[in-house]
């Protein structure tokens, strides 16, 4: 009996042994690292960034890296997503109420060509850059790499991320009032028709057109669109070049987005009078027919992405007739 404790005391102390030289794992790393969110929506030509990756538990720190995108149709890589091209970076802190100038605006950014994203290493999250305006639409797939004290593993397809087209702009509510010329009598001719259409993916200009109810634009250079007063007009939102002025439009050079970058007095409405001399009311909406009365628009809207812009401003109880 005394021979049999001996022995069995003996494994024990060998199969003790023989545990303790095993190497211990260090940390732990899931393999159901995941992203929560998945599929991934991302409006095309907009900054956005997505949610970080969910680690599941794993041991901190984890860091990630991407190892592919790919066309989730072709399952090719995404060429259009890797190349360069030209955008802006800030390199120091920008006070949109003190850098006016696009020389102090330089002092605080820099143009690099890169592609239009960025993949955080420490959280697995995407930034996305205006500049994917020019990658195609459509859902890419992509693989990354998870990497703690216990190892790496990878995951293939672990999500997908979808372009998509939305508008990039918005129009807010106005309004519109007739005055009567050297009294304080006025009414309402209704809130302007506003529409918005992005001419190019390029630049990053507004064109500003004020017509008629026909589609007949006023003369900003003849004095037919006038600031009323203090109150905002196009050129309170114009703060890095002045506005440029035609025959029919007034153009504003925007630098940054979005536009306007900060309100002015009056928020982000803008105001403008058209003297009488300009304009014919429609019957019915003043309490006489003679020309003594000028139309005041006031209108919002906001610009979200880089290009060129036409807006157009349509006062639908006006006809422009010059005197």
């Amino acid at each position: 009996m005394k021979r049999n404790i001996q022995i069995i005391s003996a494994v024990l102390l060998l199969t003790a042994t023989i545990i303790s030289c095993e190497k211990v794992p260090q940390g732990f790393l899931s393999g159901q690292i995941r992203y929560r969110d998945n599929p991934i929506q991302v409006q095309r030509g907009i900054v956005a960034q997505t949610n970080p990756v969910d680690n599941d538990g794993s041991s901190a720190p984890v860091t990630y890296e991407l190892l592919d995108i790919r066309n989730a149709m072709t399952h090719k890589h995404a060429d259009s997503l890797y190349m360069n091209s030209e955008r802006y970076v800030w390199t120091g802190k920008f006070d949109p109420i003190n850098d006016t100038t696009v020389e102090l605006l330089n002092t605080r950014r820099e143009l690099i060509s890169a592609p239009c994203f960025e993949f955080n290493q420490n959280t697995g999250a995407f930034t996305f850059y205006g500049t994917t305006a020019k990658v195609p639409l459509g859902t890419y797939e992509f693989d990354i790499r998870a990497t703690n004290e216990n190892g790496s593993k990878d995951f293939k397809n672990i999500a997908t991320f979808t372009l998509f087209e939305a508008d990039a702009f918005e129009v807010k509510a106005g309004g519109g009032a007739w005055f009567k010329d050297n009294t304080d009598q006025s009414g309402d001719i209704g809130a302007p028709e506003v529409k918005i259409q992005k001419l190019s993916t390029e630049g990053a200009s507004v064109i500003l057109k004020i017509v008629d109810k026909n589609g007949v634009a006023w003369n900003p250079k003849n004095n037919e669109i006038l600031k009323r007063g203090d109150r905002n007009s196009f050129e309170t939102f114009a703060r890095f070049h002045p506005l440029v002025l035609s025959d029919t439009s007034m153009t504003c050079n925007f630098e940054v987005i979005p536009f306007p970058l900060i309100q002015g007095p009056q928020g982000y409405l803008i105001y403008y009078r058209i003297p009488g001399k300009f304009a014919r009311v429609d019957p019915g909406l003043t309490p006489t027919s003679d020309r003594g009365y000028s139309v005041n628009p006031r209108f919002e809207f906001h610009i979200y992405q880089e290009g060129t812009y036409l807006v157009t401003v349509r006062l639908k109880n006006v006809t422009r007739d010059v005197l």
